[in-house]
């Protein structure tokens, strides 16, 4: 097992950037994700790791060996890959003993008993015993996918890394594969690096996430941490479902006080420790559906007024959807909660359930003292861990 340290890592082709400014620990027998929308750099990220792609700045450790300029076959990484690769004409068994059929230690190669007793260990492990002598192509989707991760897995890798393997199964499968991989790399404990542009993937599967956008890392921390306490409207918005209010800050005290478009004011929290907000400044406030109840709690509580459009029952829940002047709300409320499309309904938040981001996205982020990104504007190649 190994830790991963990047630091003040870019990487472009011609004059498109595909990653910048990246300073993130990712901690020796973690599972840690990218995540992001297409192109925003993330599988860029995991092919500078692998060694696929040497960076333009910045480096790349392995414990306290620098592995910037190493190709991948000295870096001891184990790559899924989101087409499988595997080769068609081969059995399973060859499939998985290709990778140690090639590997040296010390210029000796392994024995063919050696071999054997690997393949054997990491069948066991993924769950394909009985199928060795199967080609690919008899083989289900999440079967060859357990091929694909049992070749990586195989020459016993430092690194596990996962380029969207799951993308290619339906729902089911990719549930039932999403757990194989939690258990196998809880139980060998392995530094793992997973891509995918799947939120409730990422929240699921995670130690810890990196939100990503157009190459930068929005933000590093575990699941609940992201998703509580989001950084930037983009991470607010990919992360879960949220309702956004423009505003501008009236007065800051423990709460901070946003004055809104219709004359009302919403009181919310910062979820950036440390941004320098300003009276005056505009803002947008963020709901999560979870946060608005149709009870007041306390006298501080935010309260909001709208017209339902349409509701949806989703069995342990009611999705509302409502209108507030312009803006587009959205309600999680109780399996029992009976409104109709164009009633009025009035729900209410509380102070800490209201989220104050600022404006801006990295740029916002840049003005944050100790955030990696404000480190690197500063060209403070500083690796900081979530």
């Amino acid at each position: 097992m190994v830790e991963i340290r990047l630091e003040n890592l870019r990487k472009t082709f011609g004059d498109v950037v595909a990653t910048d400014q990246v300073n993130i620990v990712l901690a020796e027998g973690e599972l840690s994700t990218l995540l992001g929308p297409s192109g925003c750099g993330k599988t860029t990220l995991l092919r500078l790791i692998a060694g696929f792609y040497k960076p333009d700045s910045g480096r790349i450790y392995f414990d306290d060996r620098d592995v910037t300029n190493l190709p991948p076959y000295r870096r001891n990484t184990g790559m899924c890959f989101q087409n499988y690769a595997l080769w068609p004409h081969m059995s399973v068994y060859d499939n998985i003993a290709y990778g140690l059929r090639l590997k040296r230690i010390n210029g000796m190669k392994y024995t063919k008993a050696a071999i054997d007793r690997r393949v054997k260990e990491v069948v066991e492990l993924v769950r394909l015993k009985g199928l060795e002598d199967r080609h690919i192509h008899q083989l289900s989707g999440g079967q060859q996918q357990r091929v694909a991760l049992a070749r990586a897995l195989v020459v016993e890798p430092d690194v596990l890394l996962l380029d969207e393997p799951l993308s290619n199964l339906d729902a089911k499968l990719r549930m039932e594969m999403r757990e194989e991989i939690i258990r196998i790399q809880k139980e060998l404990r392995i530094t793992t690096v997973y891509v995918t542009h799947d939120q409730h993937e990422a929240l699921s599967i995670s130690d810890k996430v990196a939100v990503m956008d157009h190459g930068y890392i929005q933000q590093f921390g575990p699941p609940r941490e992201i998703y509580a306490n989001p950084q930037t409207i983009f991470v607010a918005d990919f992360i879960g479902r949220c309702t956004f209010i423009d505003g501008v800050i009236k007065s800051i005290g423990s709460h901070i006080e946003v004055r809104l478009p219709n004359g009302q004011t919403a009181h919310g929290r910062a979820t950036i420790q440390g941004y320098p907000f300003e009276i005056g400044e505009k803002v947008k406030c963020a709901i999560r559906p979870e946060s608005l109840h149709l009870q007041r709690h306390t006298p501080e509580d935010n309260e909001i007024t709208g017209t339902v459009v349409r509701t949806i029952y989703v069995g342990t829940a009611v999705e509302v959807y409502f209108q507030i002047g312009e803006i587009h709300a959205e309600a999680l409320l109780g399996p029992d909660t009976d409104v109709s499309p164009g009633e009025e309904i009035t729900l209410y938040a509380r102070p800490t359930e209201v989220m104050v981001l600022p404006l801006g996205g990295v740029e916002a982020l840049k003005k944050v003292p100790g955030h990696p990104l404000f480190r690197s504007s500063t060209s403070t190649a500083t690796a900081v861990s979530a």
